[in-house]
């Protein structure tokens, strides 16, 4: 569990650039016949890059989100976190303080950088006893962390 969470968040971004109930319109099922296949209807600006509204979460885990590294272990560890909203609404965790401010370069514009975020799920890898011993364990034995993902990746695949 612990390796399947942090390498999904090793990579990528979460997207909630806004509200949900707004802008997204019906599951495929519930759309039109000529719109089934075209996935959940956006009609946030573009609909797309830096106004894709998916999970509701908004951010990057990590300061650089294109790369396999330990960075989501490090930043995990190196902040105290607080809840707060992303622009959709949903309930995520920022640094508290400012923390990590400007650390996470932007997924659409360069010139742009961020705090990280993560979820209540990346908290419970902190804080609970169980997965906080895994956590840190990859947090000191990056190869280890890389090992159990290829394994447990495999075996989903």
């Amino acid at each position: 569990t612990v390796a399947l969470v942090a390498g999904g968040h090793t990579f990528g971004k979460a997207h909630g650039a806004g509200d949900p109930g707004k802008y997204v319109g019906p599951e495929p099922e519930g759309a039109t016949i000529e719109e089934q296949g075209l996935g959940w209807r956006n009609t946030m600006s573009s609909g797309r890059g830096g106004d894709t509204i998916t999970s509701g979460l908004e951010g990057a885990w990590k300061p650089n989100p294109t790369t396999w590294d330990n960075g989501y272990f490090e930043t995990l560890f190196a902040y105290d976190w607080e809840l707060s909203k992303s622009p959709a609404g949903a309930h995520q965790w920022r640094p508290k303080n400012g923390g990590g401010a400007g650390t996470v370069v932007d997924a659409h514009d360069p010139k742009k950088s961020h705090q990280p975020m993560m979820s209540t799920a990346d908290m419970a890898l902190r804080m609970d006893p169980a997965y906080e011993k895994i956590s840190r364990r990859f947090l000191n034995d990056p190869k280890a962390f890389a090992d159990a993902f290829a394994r447990a990746w495999y075996k989903l695949t």
